[in-house]
């Protein structure tokens, strides 16, 4: 019998088991990867969520600010209009006793004229016509103080009811100001999956747009936007909206900052959505009521 060399009587499956430890090799690097990879791009987006909400609260704070310097810029009014009806009050109750006082010593002085009249029947006429004509004076000084100090309670009451109606709208501005806190981010889309959820809605019709740099103007519907000016670093941009033969100009906006306003003689609110900027260009959409019936703000 012949001898073989060991090295020949391996088997063959032997060498052929080298290319599923190299196809595993390749599944584990990959798998590897694709981890790095999920974890690097939520990273990213937890980032980007982090920075979006921070621009909010920084706009929320200086609305807040505005609204703090309004009152109380309104106090420190209604303060000096107290102060002015006061001195206008006093100013009046002086006046009127001032005259009450002449009115007296007219009356005296007419009783002595009377008394000497009635001595000399020749001058009874004479002294007659003089107390009539001073009793004439003393009504008309009479009805005019009152007038005025009728007037002067007209204008308290009035401001009054101004004050009253100022508190109102602060109060106003300021559940607005909540309600803005806590919607503002749910009705903005912010992405594309986010825009398809506002269309599941069925309440507005969305157009999406693309402005593709600082020049062209771009129809989107029956308006144009134009592009002005972009910082992609900060997120920030420049737009000229185009409406109803008007020009309506947004500076220092913020990307996913809704921009509403009127259009039409019905007065529909649109709204304006720039999801994206970078160094000469921006995209988003254009919100529109779908039942523009029930959408229309008519002037009062």
């Amino acid at each position: 019998m012949s001898t073989m060399n060991p090295d020949l009587q391996k088997p063959a499956h032997q060498d052929s088991g080298l290319v599923p430890e190299a196809v595993k090799l390749a599944l584990i690097l990959i798998l590897l990867l694709s981890v790095i990879y999920l974890f690097y791009s939520h990273s990213r987006y937890r980032r980007t969520q982090q920075a979006e909400l921070a621009q909010l609260g920084a706009r929320i704070a200086e609305l807040e600010t505005r609204n703090k310097v309004a009152e109380a810029s309104l106090t420190s009014r209604v303060s000096e209009l107290q102060s002015s009806l006061e001195e206008a009050v006093g100013s009046a109750e002086e006046t009127f006793k001032k005259t009450a006082a002449q009115i007296q010593a007219e009356g005296k002085k007419t009783k002595q004229e009377l008394s000497q009249a009635l001595a000399t029947k020749a001058e009874t006429s004479q002294v007659e016509a003089r107390v009539q004509a001073v009793k004439s004076e003393a009504e008309s000084r009479i009805g005019q103080v009152s007038t005025e100090v009728g007037g002067v309670r007209t204008e308290v009451g009035t401001v009054r009811s101004d004050l009253e109606i100022t508190r109102r709208d602060l109060e106003g501005t300021r559940r607005q100001l909540v309600d803005v806190k806590d919607t503002l981010s749910a009705a903005v889309a912010k992405n594309a999956s986010e825009l398809a959820q506002l269309r599941l809605k069925g309440e507005h019709d969305f157009f999406e747009f693309t402005l593709p740099d600082k020049k062209n103007l771009v129809r989107v519907e029956d308006i144009r936007i134009q592009l002005t000016r972009t910082d992609h670093k900060k997120g920030k941009f420049n737009l000229k909206i185009f409406v109803d033969d008007s020009q309506l100009e947004k500076k220092d906006r913020l990307i996913n900052e809704p921009i509403q306003f009127l259009v039409g003689k019905n007065r529909i609110r649109y709204e304006v959505v720039i999801n994206w900027v970078q160094k000469n260009k921006a995209g988003g959409y254009l919100s529109i009521p779908k039942d523009k019936t029930l959408a229309a703000e008519r002037p009062r």
